[in-house]
């Protein structure tokens, strides 16, 4: 007699049921786990911890090798697509200090610094803030890094992801979604700018207008789409906000700026906690609440 296989829908349930734990363990693990290594108050994380990071990322992606190769009768949902979003973002955002599992390679690296500036681009063709403004302090720095050490990963890297996973929360969750992400948004791109001169030793204004494209799209009006009414004088705001007063030197500037906008640790915890709203917008997986020993829901010991 041949064996009983689950049929296709039970089967993807079962699949959906534990990359769903996976995702929602592993962006826990790292948001709880991963204390800001550029606060001068954090702990050093050890070799030990690293390789308890890595772990549930592992996991993931061996989880996922086996989800592909399974046929399934429908796409995956709009939230599990989120959640592995989530996922992606939080590991390159929390352990972009690290050289550790998630860390891009050198190549992989190059390619999407040249797909961030290319998006960039499309972005400030259609409406470039920095228009206009005197941008001579940018454009005569020369490129010295204030830290001796650099992150594996700046915060320029990050943004775009940045973007796409608030536009796609926002798709996702809707009124769930915390509304101050764009104060989140705008601190992000404070932050990226003096992270980038300051510390990772950028020359040009190159940098300071691809981190400020992100706005809304060729043929968007002002109030439409993801970025709502008044983000394109915020943005202005923020840019205007950089550029050194007359007879002053940009580094120390930018030094200025960072003091009253929290710098580069104000926006890391400002992230994280976004992260962990936007995480706690999706329900408790049921293999989460199973390791819980929560009752009910699920049918084991309670009512339902």
């Amino acid at each position: 007699m041949p064996p009983k296989r689950a049929d296709p829908t039970t089967h993807l349930a079962i699949n959906i049921a534990i990359l769903s734990y996976l995702l929602h363990t592993s962006t826990h693990t790292l948001l709880q786990h991963t204390p800001p290594p550029s606060s001068s108050s954090s702990p050093a994380i050890s070799p030990t911890t690293i390789r308890k990071l890595n772990l549930p990322l592992q996991m993931v992606d061996s989880f996922l090798t086996i989800f592909h190769a399974t046929p399934s009768p429908s796409p995956a949902s709009p939230s599990l697509s989120f959640q592995l979003l989530l996922l992606r973002f939080t590991a390159l955002f929390t352990l972009r200090h690290l050289l550790c599992a998630s860390t891009p390679s050198p190549t992989a690296l190059a390619t999407l610094r040249r797909k961030n500036a290319a998006r960039a681009a499309a972005f400030l063709a259609w409406s470039d803030p920095v228009a206009g403004c005197d941008v001579g302090a940018y454009e005569r720095v020369v490129g010295v890094s204030e830290e001796e050490a650099t992150p594996q990963l700046s915060l320029l890297d990050a943004l775009p992801l940045f973007v796409e996973v608030v536009a796609r929360a926002r798709d996702v969750y809707g009124e769930k979604m915390a509304p101050r992400w764009r104060a989140v948004m705008g601190r992000f791109m404070l932050a990226a700018v003096g992270e980038g001169y300051l510390v990772c030793g950028a020359e040009g204004a190159g940098l300071l207008r691809e981190a400020f494209a992100w706005g809304p799209e060729d043929g968007e009006e002002e109030g439409e789409g993801m970025w709502g009414k008044g983000w394109e004088e915020e943005r202005a705001e923020g840019v205007r906000m950089l550029l050194p007063p007359e007879g002053v030197e940009l580094r120390e500037w930018l030094r200025e700026v960072k003091g009253m906008s929290g710098g580069v640790e104000g926006v890391e915890a400002d992230v994280r906690a976004l992260l962990a709203e936007l995480l706690a917008c999706e329900e408790v997986p049921l293999l989460t609440r199973v390791e819980r020993g929560e009752r009910g829901r699920w049918g084991v010991g309670g009512e339902e």
